[in-house]
């Protein structure tokens, strides 16, 4: 299976633009509830797939385009967060990585 069967191509811009949004949530001194990041980034960018694909990849307004834009939109959100996670766990220093 390929990526681009579920996601489509254009909107992979959107992966960059969540995980910006949650790295700026994550540093913003009053934001405080790191947890609601996730559910944040799921929320903005089902909302941004489905007016995208509707004003401008499909140009009309069917149910079966807002579920698809819908699923489109959670991956997306999930795949700005995996990224996240994957770079962060990459990059932590572990006591066992400190062995000689």
């Amino acid at each position: 299976m390929n990526l681009q069967e579920f996601i489509n191509p254009k909107l992979l811009i959107l992966v960059a633009m969540l995980w910006a949004l949650g790295y700026i949530l994550k540093k913003h001194p009053r934001f405080k509830a790191d947890w609601l990041i996730p559910f944040i980034l799921v929320i903005v960018g089902v909302i941004v797939t489905v007016i995208y694909t509707i004003f401008v990849v499909e140009g009309q307004f069917t149910a079966a385009i807002v579920v698809t834009a819908i699923v489109q939109g959670v991956l997306i959100a999930g795949l700005a967060v995996l990224i996240n996670e994957g770079a962060k766990q990459v990059l932590k220093k572990r006591p066992v990585d400190q062995l000689e």
